[in-house]
C-alpha cells in the first residue's frame, strides 16, 4: 500500500493517480469515497472542512482493504487523525495489510492556497481552506510522526515542484532510492 498524505491542493490527488496508472493498481481516495456515500447534512460538513467521523468512514475504508489485501494499491488522504493511523498500524501489525510507504507532499499554505481557489471546487473557499490548514497542522503532521515512530517509511516530497519532476521523486521513492523522513514533520 502506498499512502499520500499532505496539505490540501498540495498534488496527491493529482500524484496518486499518475502512480495508480503507471503501477496499473487501484486508488482509494477517501475524499471521493465518502462524497459517493454522504448523506445531505453529512456533505454540508464536509464541505465546510469538517473531519468526517471515524464510525462513519472506517468500515467503508476497512471494506476495501479487505478486498485488496495482499495487492499494491494506493490510498489517497489517509488517516486523518490518530486513531485512524492506530487503527492503519494495527492493520498492518495483524498482517492485513502490507506495510505501507507514506508519500508526504510537502507544499507552502500560500501556493497550495491558490492551487485550491483556482480548481473551483464548492468546498474550495477561504473558510474552508483555513479548516484544512488548521487540521493538517493539529492532525496530519502528528501523524506522520507517528507512522514514522512505528516504522513505516515516510518520504518528505517538495509538492511544489513540477508535476513531472514530483513524479520522478515520487517513483525514486518507492523504489527505495529517496531518503525517508527522519525527525518531526515541519514547513
Amino acid at each position: 500500500m502506498i499512502i499520500f498524505l499532505g496539505l490540501a491542493g498540495s498534488g496527491k490527488s493529482t500524484q496518486s493517480e499518475l502512480l495508480a496508472k503507471s503501477l496499473d493498481c487501484p486508488r482509494i481516495s477517501i475524499g471521493d469515497l465518502l462524497r459517493s456515500t454522504m448523506d445531505g447534512q453529512e456533505a454540508q460538513r464536509m464541505l465546510a472542512g469538517e473531519l468526517i467521523e471515524d464510525e462513519k468512514w472506517l468500515p467503508l475504508l476497512d471494506n476495501q482493504l479487505r478486498e485488496r489485501a495482499g495487492k499494491e494499491f494506493i490510498l489517497d488522504g489517509s488517516p486523518r487523525t490518530i486513531e485512524q493511523a492506530r487503527w492503519l498500524v494495527d492493520k498492518v501489525s495483524y498482517h492485513k495489510i502490507i506495510a505501507p510507504i507514506v508519500i508526504h507532499l510537502n507544499a507552502k499554505k500560500d501556493v497550495v492556497k491558490e492551487r485550491l481557489l483556482a480548481r473551483g471546487r464548492p468546498d474550495d473557499y477561504e473558510a474552508a481552506i483555513a479548516e484544512r490548514f488548521a487540521e493538517y497542522e493539529n492532525k496530519i503532521k502528528p501523524i506522520l510522526n507517528y507512522l514514522s515512530e512505528e516504522g513505516f517509511r515516510v518520504y518528505d516530497i517538495n509538492g511544489e515542484q513540477t508535476k513531472e519532476t514530483v513524479e520522478s521523486e515520487i517513483r525514486e521513492a518507492i523504489q527505495g532510492k529517496a531518503t525517508t523522513h527522519e525527525g518531526q514533520v515541519t514547513n
